[in-house]
């Protein structure tokens, strides 16, 4: 007969992160939609650079959400480097642009990637990813 192995249960803080980060995720894909849309119209250098970073940041937290259930060290990490470089790059091009207020610090810019990354760092979730 064959041996029946407890898988051990993803806690909480992981599948917050991982929610959340699918949620992420779904927005970005219908801002690249939108941004296709754009180019159509007005298309610039500048234009160019902000779709290539975010089809860039879509496409790394698709492919550590892909890579989730290998429960690796590199997943972890690397979802928590994506989210405050995400995070960062948000708050920095407010600042350029001049309106960084607490309506931009408050948003859903800051608030989801600071989630994913405080689940991140608890540590369930460094038991859970380190086996």
């Amino acid at each position: 007969m064959m041996e029946v192995i407890q898988a051990e249960r993803m806690p909480a803080t992981v599948r917050t992160a991982r929610f959340v980060l699918t949620l992420e995720v779904a927005f970005s894909l219908v801002g690249l939609a939108i941004l296709i849309g754009v180019a159509a119209v007005a298309f610039s250098v500048p234009f160019l650079l902000l779709f290539l970073y975010a089809g860039s940041i879509t496409a790394l937290m698709g492919w550590l959400l892909s890579r989730w259930p290998s429960r690796r060290k590199l997943v972890r990490w690397g979802a928590i480097a994506v989210e405050v470089a995400a995070s960062g790059s948000y708050l920095t091009m407010a600042a350029i642009d001049g309106d960084l207020d607490w309506i931009k610090l408050l948003g859903p810019n800051t608030l989801l990637p600071l989630v994913v990354v405080v689940a991140l760092l608890m540590p369930s979730a460094a038991r859970w990813f380190d086996r």
